[in-house]
């Protein structure tokens, strides 16, 4: 019966581990790539699909269709002649689902249903003149609720349709004296807002997007990319001549490869001829400038006001390889080609390097990031555009003539609800599918980010900062804090000025207090009491000539004060690394107690034996028990100060930490005052001296740890080889 038992036990936890695995592979072995995120840090995270591939659009679907007879129409019109897609362009959609297919080889524009039928086709017209037209190598189109409008590249113009595929009008290439010398007006992409105004991506055009009329009048050019120099090209231009100059490397302005606009009249541009070593750098300082962006949203003058509030800029991959190998084919920052802009705030953008799309909310915050090359379906061999179709998208393989539809799943649902109830002010909808998007993904930061933006916008700030520190968004954590405390003083109103008042009390009557007992102390005596040598260590730092001259002459302090202070400070420093507030060690990093204690105790007693053994030979009359004593008693403002501000460090927000950066550096000059006075006065040298064998001291210091490092290294390898030389020996005689 016991064995039946474990049989059937075998039988249940096989078909449990059959009911968790198999359909987690099944969904692996669908999708040929993965879908991730980047952490805070710049590692990867995977994360759900928030698309899968659901089917492919090429010339044999296409065509299956018109013989299936699925449009009659279509089939009656075009089935004679149709011609498979030869080089494919670029795909749009429009507000009914319908979808647009350039194809460049075959001078045409196909049209399909939002079943992905044959439509229409437009490739030859009668234009405005009355003569029989067709387009030339079209590159880009752009589809309004009422008009199509196509970039034919070779024939310099922008030619518009109605919906059905019916000519309206041409806008001509504007007048040459408009288009900078060098350039060449071939329109690649195009857009239009609610007012009619048409703007042109040009290739070779690199000064921007160009703004028309529609009878071609030129307005404007909009966004051009600024050009940088770095440090060395702007010292070098400082003293070239202007002839030196003109023959120089021109530095011009990168160009834009796409253009779309949202309904506000927005212009997402996107361009990949910024060099890739600033690009990467860009991202990888979190830097907000759109000066290496490969995207940006321009307003109707031209300035870029794209949001960059994620971890890293919207730009692509994040962590990538600056060089290749023999198994990593692909390096560098991404090749941004194209953008599309999707629902509930969602926008994309295309990286033709690595075939992978990269979505982003209306922060700029990354949602997702999937794809990959190859040639399995869902993935991609030449990505180079891509559109959404309502909550599909759209990515077209320019290398096999295809557009693959990727439908959104239940994962891509939740991220674009919470996204919209944020838009919709439904704040604590929103925090429900946050909360579902963490139970299928609890590494996904922009969710606890989500979180905490509806809480805070709630006004639960506490709640908002657990949230916050979840995903380290210290900025975040900074503003919620802010206002957190700005409650909290509203409600004891009256307890943080009395504290304040307590506080300066105290110190008014220790310092009182340490004044008389220093008075006291004039009368010499043969030996002080450990109070008395570190109370006066107070009247030493607002007194440092007689302090210091007291202290060797009047033996006002001693070794074991001195012991003391340098104790004192020691554990001021371990507790600082232990004590500040979260801002300031966000991550949690381990402590390391001995590096805290090193951290002090090695530059003083380095610093007292170099300046004894320098000054015993520059008639130095301080002997090595008085510069110890002396150069710990210096030491006092460092926890006098560094000790408050560890305190404070848990009640300041970020713009706040830069007040308390700058009283420990005030601790560390006035240490530094303390010090060379110290010097001065118990060697009894002139101001001239005093310097001189200070910056002799700090060279003595420098040989000594040299010298350290040496022989340490050089005990370790003599170690080694003794060992070495012990396994050997015990190998041969065993």
């Amino acid at each position: 019966m016991s064995k039946i038992k474990r049989v059937l036990l075998l039988i249940a936890v096989a078909v449990v581990l059959a009911s968790v695995l198999v359909p987690s592979l099944t969904a692996t072995a669908l999708v040929p790539y993965a879908t991730y995120t980047y952490s805070v840090d710049g590692l990867m995270q995977t994360s759900p699909h928030a698309y899968d591939p659901t089917l492919v659009i090429s010339s044999s679907t296409i065509e299956k269709g018109l013989k299936n007879n699925v449009n009659e129409m279509a089939t009656l019109k075009y089935s004679a002649d149709w011609k498979a897609i030869s080089k494919i362009a670029d795909v749009c959609v429009d507000n009914l689902g319908y979808v647009y297919i350039v194809d460049s080889g075959t001078n045409r524009i196909i049209g399909l249903d939002q079943d992905y039928n044959l439509r229409l086709v437009i490739d030859s017209f009668v234009n405005d003149m009355g003569v029989p037209d067709s387009l030339s190598e079209p590159s880009g189109c752009f589809v309004t609720d009422t008009e199509i409008l196509v970039a034919d590249t070779n024939k310099a113009r922008i030619v518009i349709f109605d919906k059905v595929g019916n000519f309206k009008e041409i806008v001509p290439e504007p007048s040459s004296d408009v288009i900078p010398d060098g350039s060449v007006y071939r329109p690649t992409s195009v857009a239009t807002d609610s007012s009619g105004r048409i703007y042109v991506v040009s290739k070779t055009t690199n000064y921007g997007v160009i703004a028309l009329r529609r009878d071609g009048t030129f307005l404007s050019f909009i966004g051009p990319q600024k050009v940088t120099y770095n440090a060395f090209q702007l010292f070098l231009r400082m003293f070239q001549t202007a002839e030196q100059i003109k023959k120089s490397v021109q530095y011009v302005p990168t160009e834009y490869n796409n253009i779309t606009i949202d309904s506000d009249g927005f212009l997402y541009v996107t361009t990949n001829s910024i060099d890739k070593g600033q690009q990467q750098s860009a991202i990888k300082s979190k830097s907000k400038s759109a000066n290496y962006a490969p995207v940006k949203k321009l307003n109707p003058s031209g300035s870029d006001v794209m949001n960059r509030n994620g971890f890293y800029p919207p730009s692509g991959e994040v962590d990538v390889m600056s060089f290749t190998t023999s198994t990593i084919t692909t390096s560098g920052a991404s090749d941004i080609v194209d953008v599309a802009l999707g629902p509930n705030g969602m926008w994309s953008i295309i990286d033709a390097k690595r075939s992978r799309v990269f979505t982003y909310d209306e922060d700029g915050k990354l949602l997702f990031a999937f794809g990959d090359k190859g040639d399995q379906v869902g993935q991609i061999q030449d990505l180079k555009a891509i559109a959404y179709q309502g909550t599909n998208l759209l990515l077209m393989d320019a290398t096999a003539n295809t557009v693959t539809v990727y439908s959104r799943t239940a994962y891509g649902d939740l991220l674009a609800q919470a996204l919209q109830n944020t838009q919709d002010q439904n704040y604590s909808l929103a925090v429900d599918y946050y909360v579902s998007i963490l139970q299928h993904n609890n590494n996904y930061d922009a969710a606890y980010i989500g979180i905490a933006d509806s809480l805070y916008r709630n006004g639960e700030y506490n709640d908002a900062m657990q949230y916050y520190k979840s995903a380290y968004d210290t900025a975040s954590y900074s503003k919620a804090y802010q206002q957190y405390r700005k409650e909290w003083i509203e409600d004891w109103v009256l307890l943080v000025p009395a504290v304040i008042i307590i506080a300066c009390v105290l110190i008014s009557l220790f310092f009182k207090y340490a004044n008389k007992v220093n008075k006291a102390g004039h009368a010499y005596k043969e030996k002080r009491t450990l109070k008395e040598e570190l109370l006066y260590a107070f009247h030493v730092i607002f007194h440092p000539f007689d302090g210091f001259w007291d202290l060797k002459h009047e033996k006002r302090g001693g070794v074991r004060g001195a012991t003391v202070i340098l104790a004192t400070t020691v554990l001021v420093f371990i507790y600082q690394t232990i004590g500040r507030g979260y801002l300031y060690n966000p991550y949690g990093v381990k402590i390391d107690y001995f590096m805290s204690i090193c951290y002090v105790a090695v530059p003083v007693f380095l610093w007292v034996v170099s300046n004894w053994c320098l000054t015993t030979l520059f008639d130095g009359e301080g002997s090595f028990k008085d510069i110890y004593i002396a150069t710990c008693y210096a030491l006092t403002p460092l926890p006098i100060l560094i000790l408050p501000t560890i305190w404070i460090s848990n009640i300041v927000t970020a713009d706040e930490m830069s007040l308390l950066a700058l009283v420990s550096s005030i601790a560390f000059v006035w240490f530094a005052f303390l010090v060379f006075f110290a010097m001065m006065v118990i060697h009894d040298y002139s101001l001239g001296k005093n310097v001189l064998t200070t910056l002799g001291t700090i060279v003595a210091a420098a040989f000594i740890m040299f010298v350290a490092v040496l022989f340490s290294t050089l005990l370790g390898k003599i170690f080694s080889f003794g060992y070495n030389i012990y396994v050997e020996l015990s190998l041969r005689w065993s």
